[in-house]
């Protein structure tokens, strides 16, 4: 990174540290990541609408039953479709895509249906040249869910009906264009929960508990005007010496930070830089 943008990030920063528990005061902190909010420095945290950010532009859904057998869920994670025979799929995209009550410019299906085939299939290729494949038998303009840095969003969509699942994949309508950067964040870091007046962030955490098998949790935080970065610092307990099995069970519990000024719409971002999907203390999003 260059001097001249670091103490331009430095300039605004601001540190902030949370409560974990009733031993936080004795427990070593992280350092705050400053360095995780430089590359956010020119977000416009306040503009309506706010900037997409996108963490995926592909869905799917398939009938609460699930696949009729195990091959046909490899055919499928194969990416093992194919249009129908004769199937008209649309090559003039939309006027317009709408996210959230605004609108964004749009894709067509003949694109939607190109960059869903071009996502690399799963299994290994002797599993997917075996399996056969699934039919699409049509194409719709309607909404579906995906994932943003503020939980799952609405948006236009292409979906494409599978009939042998009662199901679909599908793909956002809204050009990639539109997302911030240009394109779907690859780099996703943790889940988090916000309080109501936007101070208080909650972060799951694993074992946070007393004993040998337990762990402490310190963390810490830096802010700027278009961006937050948490450090969060995991302190297993020391085991006695000789043999001592831990149960391999995940018991969740949450962290909290209270930052000191509300998020807004700020990104929040871990201490590596990656971004966070933020949802309301309560209530899905």
């Amino acid at each position: 990174m260059a001097k001249s943008t670091l103490a331009l990030a430095i300039a605004f920063l601001v540190a902030a540290c949370g409560a974990v528990g009733p031993s936080q005061g004795s427990l070593p902190q992280p350092s705050p990541p400053t360095e995780s909010l430089a590359k956010w420095k020119d977000f416009p945290a306040n503009a309506r609408p706010r900037p997409i950010i996108s963490l995926g532009d592909t869905t799917e859904q398939i009938q609460a039953t699930g696949f009729p057998s195990d091959d046909r869920k490899m055919a499928w994670i194969c990416h093992k479709f194919v249009l129908a025979p004769g199937l008209y799929v649309p090559a003039t995209a939309p006027a317009r895509a709408v996210a959230q009550g605004a609108s964004y410019p749009a894709i067509s299906a003949t694109r939607a249906w190109s960059e869903l085939m071009a996502q690399p299939p799963g299994g290994n290729s002797a599993d997917c040249a075996a399996a056969h494949n699934f039919l699409v038998t049509a194409v719709r303009w309607d909404a579906a869910a995906f994932p943003t840095d503020r939980g799952t969003m609405q948006m236009s969509a292409w979906l494409f009906d599978i009939p042998e699942v009662n199901g679909y994949i599908g793909h956002s309508a809204i050009d990639s264009s539109a997302y911030w950067g240009g394109a779907v964040t690859k780099s996703v870091g943790r889940g988090y929960r916000i309080s109501a007046d936007g101070r208080t962030v909650s972060i799951a955490v694993a074992n946070a508990e007393p004993g040998p098998c337990g762990s402490d949790y310190a963390a810490s935080a830096a802010e700027s005007a278009s961006a937050v970065a948490i450090a969060v610092k995991q302190i297993p307990h020391a085991r006695p010496s000789g043999a001592y099995a831990c149960l391999d069970v995940l018991r969740l519990s949450n962290i909290t930070v209270t930052l000191k000024a509300p998020l807004g719409g700020r990104v929040l971002v871990d201490e590596k830089g990656k971004v966070g999907s933020v949802c309301p203390e309560t209530g899905d999003c």
